[in-house]
């Protein structure tokens, strides 16, 4: 009898073992999956900030146009004392840049300044295109009083 005692005492053990094994298998598959995923995303995060990253350099640095010419035309008219923000956002609500934060951005680093008026601006103008045109008053339909012959 002693000797069926013991017998069922070792089979606990290698029960208990073989249970143990399992759960460590279990753990390990776990833990290797979630690390998996967890760099997955990281790796996707990475990637779509890139994107964007690239997106918004090529906005301030290269020939962004909203639409291909001809192009529609709009007339914006800038008041006096309007920052180059306001102007950037009213210039994207009326579709003439991509991107007010891209504008605004090439704008502040070229220190151009924003001269007051009324200017006919087309959809097909580049960055640089709205630049040049809103820093000149020869350009402007109608410049501020005083300002007609400067």
């Amino acid at each position: 009898m002693a000797h069926a005692v013991q017998v069922k005492k070792i089979r606990r053990r290698g029960r208990q073992a073989g249970a143990m094994a399992a759960l460590d298998m279990f753990s390990f598959i776990t833990h290797l999956v979630l690390n998996v995923i967890f760099y997955i995303f990281v790796i996707f995060l990475v990637y779509r900030a890139s994107i964007f990253v690239y997106d918004f350099t090529y906005q301030v640095f290269g020939d962004v146009v909203v639409e291909e010419a001809p192009g529609v035309n709009v007339e914006i008219t800038i008041p006096e004392g309007t920052s180059t923000m306001e102007l950037a956002s009213k210039l994207e609500m009326n579709r003439l840049v991509v991107n007010r934060y891209s504008f605004y951005i090439k704008v502040k680093l070229l220190n151009y300044k924003i001269l007051a008026g009324t200017y006919h601006l087309n959809t097909s103008m580049t960055y640089d295109d709205i630049i040049n045109t809103i820093t000149n008053y020869a350009n402007a339909i109608e410049p501020p009083a005083g300002e007609e012959n400067k």
